[in-house]
């Protein structure tokens, strides 16, 4: 038998702020088509159990239609059983929509909830507590999935999964939700945590990979694998100026890491390191070059001002007696690289981010 374990689709979610009210509408909606794409990779694969861990949607206000069709993407896999945890961003929005639900959907109390499928037992509950594996009650002599959703410390309590409570029960497969990169974690010799992470990025804090995880339980040992699914990638693409001397080699350098990103990615560039006091990254000019080349397109200047003091003790030049005055007054590091920044730019008629 093969499962297919996803969770934290977050459906509803915007994915990013910084999107237009069009492209949010846009992601919305290929959030959902991603639901649907892991429902044919399941049919394709012949997967039995389809396992959502939890925050399918990303909160539990969910609207009728919104509801009525991911409950229609699920009843049109007939061959394919769903199995349904809640996570704490969703609660009991599918129960409290009212709407009737597929045949083929089955949902996890928050008490431990059992479901058999030939030699295979899955277990979930929704609610976390401190003892909740102590009522735990598997056949060891049967391969057993545990679904949950929370962070995995090493204790139980009411919002993480304790890997050292979960060690010795008899659990091949520990089907977890709520950390949204992929990530497997031995819990004894015999069984496996994973976290499917979350099928689609819905900011720059969750770059990389996403997809979900196919899982082959014909073995007695369960075989999983990660499958790439995201419609998009996120970036952060961190671009050093530490040695560039000049704006066209900082815009080189962006070009350079940009190369082999695709066009329908979302990409934040970061530059970063000490730069030269005179020099100003173009940052509007790289904007306009990139900004139409990927479905998402953003810059940030983190970079800092490179001074050394021993640089300009002897220069009797108006910067030279700038940048001695600055550094010698009372005033923060990051204060006294403001303002050096500032008066850079005021000399060489730059305009100063600040």
């Amino acid at each position: 038998m093969k499962i297919l374990h996803t969770a934290d689709l977050h459906i509803g979610s915007p994915l990013t702020s910084r999107l237009s009210p069009e492209k949010i509408r846009q992601r919305k909606n290929e959030l959902i088509v991603t639901l649907e794409r892991m429902t044919e990779l399941a049919v394709k694969r012949d997967v039995s159990l389809f396992i959502i861990a939890g925050d399918l949607f990303d909160t539990r206000r969910v609207s009728k239609s919104l509801c009525e069709r991911i409950l229609k993407i699920i009843s049109c896999a007939p061959s394919v059983e769903f199995l349904y945890l809640s996570g704490n961003h969703e609660k009991n929005a599918v129960i409290e929509s009212g709407l009737e639900l597929p045949r083929n959907l089955r949902i996890f109390s928050e008490d431990w909830t059992y479901f058999d499928y030939g030699d295979i037992t899955v277990a979930g509950r929704s609610e976390l507590y401190e003892d909740m594996f102590a009522s735990l009650r598997l056949d060891p002599g049967r391969k057993n999935i545990v679904v949950l959703h929370g962070a995995l410390l090493d204790r139980s309590s009411r919002d993480a999964v304790g890997i050292k409570d979960a060690a010795d029960r008899g659990i091949d497969y520990l089907a977890l939700g709520h950390y949204h990169s992929y990530s497997v974690r031995a819990i004894d010799e015999r069984g496996i945590a994973v976290y499917c992470g979350s099928p689609e990025g819905r900011g720059f804090d969750e770059t990389g990979e996403k997809g979900a995880v196919v899982v082959d339980f014909s073995e007695r040992r369960p075989r999983e694998a990660f499958v790439p699914l995201a419609r998009r990638r996120l970036h952060i693409v961190r671009v050093d100026i530490s040695e560039a001397t000049g704006t066209l080699e900082i815009e080189d350098s962006v070009a350079e890491q940009l190369r082999d990103i695709p066009g329908a990615d979302m990409v934040r560039v970061e530059l970063c390191g000490r730069r030269l006091p005179e020099l100003f990254p173009a940052t509007d000019a790289i904007v306009a070059r990139w900004q139409d080349r990927f479905y998402h397109f953003e810059l940030q200047d983190l970079s800092r001002t490179r001074i050394d003091p021993e640089s300009y003790r002897y220069d009797k030049s108006l910067k030279g007696e700038f940048i001695r005055t600055v550094l010698g007054a009372e005033l923060s590091d990051e204060d006294k690289e403001a303002v050096i920044r500032a008066g850079i730019a005021a000399l060489l008629g730059e305009d100063a981010d600040l």
